[in-house]
């Protein structure tokens, strides 16, 4: 179904972090990225999914994997999982960056990832991270044990020495040079965000469109932490899913990381051209449903309703969908604009329509209207139902509707100054607008200009 962006996309060189726990794998990963794009905590396990980001570097480009601490030592079921996606990444890579933690000194578990990084046979740089000293930087001659080459010093939090380690990143792959026009086509065209309450199957949405088993999932609820930007190709068309992670009611949220993890889901709508906001069809609608559409609402986003584990609706006939639509349709009546698809991720029913659709719902958000179209529209629409007076002594006399811009579509009324319009005939306009014109899934944005008269 889907094309592997690693090989389709681009060509980049890979190169994956891989250590225990908190040796920094994450900030190094934002440092050399120039963003703060993985979640950074001294919580161990705060990164469990594979992380992508594409690094330039002296005019030379590769794409850096950012992976789980792994704990081979005493591992628990959700380390088993970490050290699955660390395999993956440890596959794909052309070079592993082995990060190793100057202030704990060598620990067993160091050793026990040196192994299983020896025995992928894959190129090394051993980095040495937390030089924040020179009395820490001297200390680097014990990770000589691992038998994996010189230690490089970095601080991955003021950015010491990682310079010097990108430029050894270069030495050891093969990397291209890259133009402004690579460039630009190293960034997909469709930014998909996956919102939802936990469990609600986003993760397992992300491996059925992939294929693979690109990020954990598991019945444990806030499995995923990070915000994971996920890049694919589907049909000649490059999109990144935005895997977030299960937004719950804010009184449930005591942790700290979980508060710092959903306000980066929050953020992540702000990035999106497209938000799913996933449902289970399988249990009845709630207000944090409510709540998350609202979010999407304030965001601008445009919006797909995914009604997700059709599969555990029983007793379905030709008349179940029709009625799910009514009840979503009056659960949400701010959304009619919103397309609903019914789906199975874990079956994978349906799964590959989300992305058509998505792919239609973009170009709907981008579609621009001729001055010439929109003023016969305007002029159609007025005649068939004029403005009614509003506060003033006269009715409104409006003069143009004019397109500002696209994503999401906005429009601007011109009007006299003094009259008032009633906020029901701007809905009014806007329901004619989506009559003619679609904007399926798109939020449309309407404003007011008085015109002063000379």
């Amino acid at each position: 179904m889907t094309k592997s962006h690693n090989k389709q996309m681009n060509p980049l060189p890979k190169i994956a972090l891989i250590g225990r726990a908190n040796v920094g794998k994450s900030t190094l990963f934002n440092t050399l990225g120039e963003q703060k794009k993985a979640l950074v905590s001294n919580v161990a396990g705060t990164t469990r999914d594979r992380n992508y980001t594409v690094i330039n570097w002296r005019g030379f480009a590769f794409e850096l994997i950012d992976t789980g601490g792994i704990d081979i030592v005493h591992p628990r079921d959700i380390e088993k999982d970490i050290i699955k996606q660390t395999d993956f990444a440890q596959q794909e890579a052309d070079l592993i960056l082995f990060l190793v933690d100057l202030k704990d000194g060598l620990m067993p578990q160091d050793k026990e990832v040196a192994q299983m990084i020896k025995k992928s046979q894959k190129p090394v740089i051993l980095v040495a991270n937390k030089a924040d000293s020179i009395k820490l930087r001297n200390a680097v001659a014990e990770f000589y044990k691992l038998n994996l080459g010189e230690p490089l010093p970095v601080s991955a939090v003021n950015g010491s020495g990682t310079g010097d380690l990108l430029d050894e990143v270069i030495k050891k792959i093969k990397t291209k040079k890259i133009t402004t026009a690579d460039t630009r086509q190293l960034i997909p065209d469709i930014r998909i965000a996956i919102i939802g309450k936990p469990n609600t199957g986003k993760s397992t949405l992300v491996n059925s469109i992939l294929g693979e088993e690109r990020v954990i999932t598991s019945p444990t609820p806030y499995t995923t932490r990070d915000a994971q930007d996920i890049v694919l190709i589907y049909k000649e068309q490059p999109y990144i899913l935005i895997d977030t992670a299960g937004i719950r009611k804010k009184a449930k949220i005591k942790n700290k990381l979980e508060k710092i993890s959903v306000n980066q889901a929050l953020a992540s709508l702000t990035l999106a051209d497209v938000t799913l906001l996933l449902t289970d069809v399988s249990e009845p609608l709630s207000q944090q449903d409510k709540t998350l559409a609202d979010e999407i609402g304030k965001s601008h986003s445009s919006i797909i309703i995914v009604a997700n584990k059709w599969d555990l609706v029983s007793g379905k006939n030709s008349q179940t969908i029709n009625k799910f639509v009514d009840y979503y349709r009056a659960f949400f009546p701010f959304l009619k604009f919103a397309p609903i698809i019914f789906i199975s991720a874990l079956e994978k029913q349906r799964v590959k329509k989300v992305l058509d659709l998505a792919k239609e719902i973009y170009m709907e958000r981008y579609r621009e209207i001729t001055e010439n179209a929109l003023d016969k529209f305007f002029k159609k629409i007025i005649k068939l139902q004029p403005p009614t007076r509003g506060r003033g002594a006269a009715p409104p006399r409006l003069y143009q509707l004019k397109q500002l811009g696209v994503a999401p579509p906005k429009f601007e009324i011109i009007k006299d100054y003094k009259s008032y319009l009633h906020e029901s005939y701007v809905r009014y306009i806007e329901k004619r607008l989506r009559e003619k014109f679609n904007f399926l899934g798109a939020p449309i944005v309407i404003s007011i200009r008085r015109l002063k008269s000379s």
